[in-house]
């Protein structure tokens, strides 16, 4: 499943969390720590154009905003590796 990295305000992070999973399938959303702003969309197959209206929306209202894959970004399987 494609993944979609986003920055957007702290205090908005739950929010968007909500409304994008509020979309059945569309995407998982997680961030790696409640002190950054950034975020990773783990977008459902299939369901790219729909993650892409969400996003649109979520950009107007929220100030979502699109960014590279962080360099420091840890991959799920990667964190339940060192975690087990």
């Amino acid at each position: 499943m494609p993944s979609r990295y986003f920055r957007v305000p702290l205090h908005e992070i739950g929010y968007v969390r909500m409304i994008v999973e509020a979309y059945d399938g569309l995407a998982f959303v997680r961030s790696l720590s409640s002190s950054r702003g950034e975020i990773e969309w783990i977008v459902g197959e299939g369901m790219e154009q729909e993650a892409d209206d969400v996003v649109e929306k979520l950009a107007k209202e929220v100030g979502l905003l699109p960014i590279d894959r962080p360099l420091d970004w840890v991959d799920i399987d990667e964190k339940i590796r060192h975690s087990a």
